[in-house]
């Protein structure tokens, strides 16, 4: 059940939604001309569907109000509150993407994907942790550490975490712990700044000459060797003091017979060793060299001073990209809680993770499923692919639908490329763009109709004109896809539309009732007007034909009827080159003196002008309560129509009048032409040849009576099976006022 009043809502300035009873059929559609509800009426439910405020965007000093009730549920502007339970489809938007919503639901097992939001949940706030820790000692930003370490340790950057950490914890075990990298910070040592210095080829000839002549003092010295240097001297004696060595009388006896007993003595005489190597000059001049290197600037500067207070480091430099695996082997090192942890920790979620993710490409079946049906039903020159099923599914992040675009399909020329969904909409034609926009649309009514089955209630989806600007193939592809979301039996479907064959066509192939069906039109006092709409098939056959084939024309209904069929006939005959009806026929459109005279016209006549090809059903016999005379029986027709207070759409009705009003122009404008003797004859169409020949002679008020009539009438007498729109989106108003705009010209010209 659903119905609704709406005052000022997105240029509804009044409207009320008769109640549509969706309990025994679960479909309907309205019907109305373009500017008149649809926009409007659908943007209301979209602002209900998403708990948004509704207002009248070009009277916003209106007061907006509307009351919606859909079974047990009210809703109105006054309170609002997010609903799932409806949907809207609209036109189109260029901009659509598919919604958070749909991607945080495309799990039809949300147990998969609550266990993968409790798996991340663990795996963030442990690796927030590590990178927090990472940052203190690196100097790196939290936010700069994963993309840092790709590029150290030579990570494709599709890696992920669980790649990162693999390659950690094989440098880490392979590698040896330099100490000497306490309290150094990488982005000190190692930045835009001082790269270009430490891995130019002038900086790297000073260190090889550096640690040459280090080497050599070292090799020739007393104490210190090429395979115990400095730097080993010193971490021996941090060993000696850790360990206590001499607390219990221990010494150390050197090769030059030198006994040292204590932790002192030890320093003393390396410290004694190491000032001899450098007090000497030759490597003296080489330090000062690197110092020069390094007084640039501040970044520069700062490098330049852990080397002197570090003077082991610069035999690093050698290879600085071996140097910054060794800083973050150091740093996994001095962590807070032990690396090893860590790596145990993230292994065991990144392959939990990824059984989850095996799980998931299993469950996107459906997903393919959706867009091969697509591709199966629509004509475009693309086709579209779904890669990484399983992020999507899993991750808060867009499916990555891609699309291959052919050229020369189906034959040698054939060419592919494949675009991404921004790329390839420059390409595309307005309806192929739509039928793109369609895809997105069909991702969340999946997501509905699984929940409607899951026991989440009714669902309404409101679909506004959305076979506009396709050709009839994807049109039919749309309706084969409406059928399919009408067959779900928690899913009420509403359709809106201008296109009247659309309209036809859906109606027809989904089934819905005669009483689902609705119009939706202008009153002269710009009301909005609700009635049911019964046209659907064969108008002409089921409409007309019905009513008259006894040829009894005894009432003013059956004369309509009959003098309504007339356009249709005539343009019958025109197709079937039956030149001589045809003529016939036009003398009742126009005012003609041959064929035949058209002022002598009488009913009888009409039914003995319809070609006897058509007459297969109809009597013999014609009988009338008065055969009055053409002329003035449709006018006498027309005013009793334009008296009428009738809201029902009744489309003889409109025929009737748009007759009428041409005859009755022609009747005004034939004696101004006579008068200024302009020939009646014309070989193109008689009203519009009057109307420009006479419009010297008119007033400006007389002239736009003309131009209106010629305007709005002619796709009404030319009618045929698939030219209702024309007629049916005019207003009834519209046309009985034209009607009596064009009897007050002949009412003037006569007084």
């Amino acid at each position: 059940m659903l119905s609704g009043k709406f005052e000022n809502c997105y240029g509804l300035k009044s409207f009320e939604l008769k109640e549509i009873n969706f309990t025994n059929s679960n479909k309907a559609i309205i019907y109305a001309p373009n500017g008149v509800m649809k926009t409007s009426f659908s943007n209301v439910f979209d602002d209900i569907s998403k708990g948004n405020k509704t207002t009248d965007r070009i009277f916003n000093g209106l007061n907006t109000s509307y009351i919606v009730q859909y079974y047990s549920s009210t809703y109105t502007n006054a309170q609002l509150s997010k609903n799932d339970n409806i949907y809207v489809v609209k036109s189109f938007d260029e901009r659509f993407e598919l919604s958070k919503e749909t991607i945080s639901t495309l799990l039809s097992d949300e147990k998969t994907r609550k266990d993968y939001e409790i798996l991340v949940s663990q795996f963030a706030e442990e690796l927030s942790e590590f990178k927090s820790n990472l940052s203190q000692l690196s100097g790196f930003l939290q936010k700069d550490i994963e993309s840092q370490l790709r590029k150290d340790l030579k990570i494709n950057k599709k890696s992920d975490w669980s790649d990162i950490f693999a390659k950690l914890n094989e440098i880490y075990s392979e590698m040896e712990n330099i100490e000497l990298f306490n309290n150094i910070k990488y982005t000190d040592l190692i930045n835009e700044k001082t790269e270009p210095i430490i891995t130019s080829q002038n900086f790297l000839e000073l260190i090889d000459k550096y640690v040459d002549l280090l080497n050599e003092l070292i090799s020739n010295n007393e104490v210190l060797s090429k395979n115990f240097s400095d730097y080993n001297a010193e971490e021996l004696g941090k060993s000696f003091k850790k360990h206590d060595l001499f607390i219990n009388n221990h010494k150390i006896v050197l090769q030059n017979g030198i006994e040292i007993k204590s932790l002192k003595e030890w320093n003393n005489i390396i410290n004694e060793q190491l000032d001899k190597i450098y007090s000497t000059p030759e490597i003296g001049k080489a330090l000062q060299d690197l110092k020069k290197k390094l007084t640039g600037n501040d970044s520069v500067r700062t490098l330049r001073e852990i080397i002197l207070s570090n003077k082991e480091i610069i035999v690093y430099f050698n290879d600085v990209e071996n140097l910054k695996k060794l800083l973050w082997v150091h740093y996994l090192n001095s962590l807070e809680k032990d690396f090893s942890v860590y790596f145990s920790k993230i292994s065991s979620f990144s392959t939990q993770i990824k059984k989850l993710y095996e799980s998931a490409e299993k469950q996107a079946e459906r997903w393919q499923r959706v867009v091969d049906e697509f591709n199966r039903r629509f004509k475009v020159p693309f086709e579209v692919k779904i890669s990484n099923k399983a992020n999507f599914l899993l991750k808060d992040e867009a499916p990555n639908l891609y699309f291959t675009y052919t050229r020369c399909k189906d034959t040698a020329e054939e060419q592919y490329a494949d675009f991404g969904k921004d790329e390839l909409m420059k390409s595309l034609s307005m309806g192929e763009k739509r039928a793109m926009y369609l895809l997105y649309i069909l991702f969340d009514i999946e997501i509905i109709k699984e929940k409607a089955v899951q026991g989440s209630g009714k669902h309404l989806i409101i679909v506004d004109d959305i076979a506009d600007s396709f050709d009839y193939k994807n049109k039919y592809a749309i309706v084969e896809y409406l059928s399919d979301i009408s067959k779900n039996e928690y899913i009420d479907l509403l359709i809106l539309t201008h296109n009247f064959d659309f309209y036809r066509t859906v109606v027809s192939r989904l089934g819905i009732k005669r009483e689902k069906c609705y119009i939706v039109q202008k009153t002269k006092n710009e009301e909005l007007k609700m009635t049911n709409f019964g046209y659907l098939k064969d108008y002409f056959s089921k409409g007309i034909v019905e009513n008259i084939k006894d040829g009894n024309i005894n009432n003013n209904n059956k004369k309509i009827k009959l003098i309504a069929s007339i356009p249709f006939y005539r343009n019958l005959t025109e197709y079937m080159l039956l030149d001589v009806e045809y003529s016939k026929l036009t003398c009742l459109l126009h005012l003609k003196s041959t064929p035949i005279d058209t002022s002598a016209l009488k009913l009888s006549d009409i039914w003995n002008m319809i070609p006897n090809s058509f007459k297969s059903e109809f009597s013999n016999t014609f009988s009338t309560d008065n055969d009055e005379n053409y002329l003035a029986l449709i006018n006498n027709l027309a005013t009793e129509i334009c008296n009428s207070l009738t809201e029902k759409i009744i489309l003889e009705n409109k025929i009737i009048l748009s007759m009428a009003i041409r005859l009755e122009l022609e009747k005004f404008l034939k004696p101004i032409l006579v008068a200024n003797n302009i020939p009646l004859d014309c070989s193109g169409v008689q009203t519009r040849y009057w109307s420009e020949s006479a419009k010297p002679f008119l007033s400006e008020d007389q002239i736009k009576i003309v131009d209106e009539v010629n305007l709005m009438t002619p796709e009404s007498i030319h009618l045929n099976s698939f030219m209702y729109e024309p007629i049916i989106d005019m207003s009834d108003w519209a046309l009985k006022q034209l009607y009596e705009n064009t009897l007050n010209l002949n009412n003037s010209q006569h007084k």
